[in-house]
């Protein structure tokens, strides 16, 4: 939720300061006040046949962009440290090329790691649910008898 119409006043004192000789003193405050009501968040404009196939058109290319920030992360992090190792000692990104790509693995893989979430979630919706439970009590039936 974000707040919009920032009114900004300012107050300013002026007072007599009596133990510099008398000269005058002022002191300006800045009071910001924020607008409380909420924006409004637009609705989405699809049909309703290919809701489904939009909020799954969503969902993949939300974890198409953390792929791509995944591997961008572990670049710029090997960059980085293959900087720092080749300014710290002789041949030191050569020397450090495995420890590097550990770092840069690993950083790349927490980002990696917000892809399964993104793709779990255009598999589950309602309607996949509804037809796995169906699917459940049609291969159960035949099997309680």
């Amino acid at each position: 939720m974000s707040t919009t119409d920032k009114e900004v006043t300012s107050q300013t004192e002026v007072k007599l300061d009596g133990h510099n000789g008398g000269q005058m003193v002022t002191h300006e405050r800045v009071i910001e006040q924020h607008r409380l009501t909420p924006v409004k968040k637009k609705k989405r404009k699809t049909s309703k046949g290919l809701k489904n196939l939009d909020k799954a058109h969503d969902n993949v290319s939300r974890a198409l962009a953390d792929l791509s920030a995944a591997v961008s992360d572990g670049l710029k992090t090997y960059r980085r440290k293959q900087r720092s190792s080749a300014e710290k000692k002789r041949d030191g990104a050569l020397r450090d090329m495995a420890k590097n790509s550990g770092k840069a693995m690993s950083d790349s893989l927490k980002t990696l790691s917000k892809v399964p979430r993104d793709l779990t979630r255009t598999l589950d919706t309602k309607r996949n649910r509804k037809q796995v439970r169906a699917v459940a009590r049609f291969i159960a039936n035949p099997l309680g008898r």
